[in-house]
C-alpha cells in the first residue's frame, strides 16, 4: 500500500557535546557548533495539501528555536522532533484510524553525517 508524505527541510545552528565520546574523537566531549539540517517526512491522507508544507516548516522552525541541545545526539533530536510532529498533527478524527501519522525525521550535522528515524 502506498502512503503519501510531505517533506519539510530546514536547518538551525546549535551547540552540543558528546560527553562519552571515544578517545579517538575526544574533542567531541567539549561543546561544539554545528549547522543541523532537518528533513521531516509527514504522512498526509489526501493529495491536495492536507498539510501546507510552508506552514508546517514555519511551525517546525518555531519549535527548533526553543530547543536547548546540551548533549543531544542527532538520534535524540530526530526522536524529539518526531514526537512533536505526531502530537502537533494528529490523524484527522473523521478517518477513524487507531494510530498516529507516520513521521520520519532525518538530522544531519553540517549536512554530512546524521541519523534517520524511520517508521516501518
Amino acid at each position: 500500500m502506498n502512503k503519501t508524505f510531505i517533506i519539510v527541510k530546514t536547518q538551525f545552528e546549535g551547540m552540543h557535546c558528546y560527553p562519552e565520546a571515544p578517545g579517538e574523537v575526544s574533542f567531541l566531549r567539549s561543546p561544539h557548533r554545528h549547522i543541523f539540517y532537518i528533513e521531516a517526512e509527514i504522512e498526509v491522507f489526501h493529495e491536495d495539501r492536507e498539510l501546507e508544507f510552508i506552514l508546517v516548516k514555519r511551525d517546525l522552525n518555531v519549535q527548533l528555536a526553543s530547543i536547548q541541545l546540551k548533549n543531544w545526539s542527532c538520534e535524540t533530536i530526530a526522536k524529539v522532533l518526531q514526537d512533536y510532529l505526531k502530537e502537533r498533527y494528529p490523524v484527522p478524527a473523521e478517518l477513524n484510524l487507531d494510530r498516529t501519522r507516520y513521521v520520519n525525521v532525518k538530522v544531519f550535522e553540517d549536512n554530512e553525517n546524521g541519523a534517520y528515524l524511520r517508521e516501518l
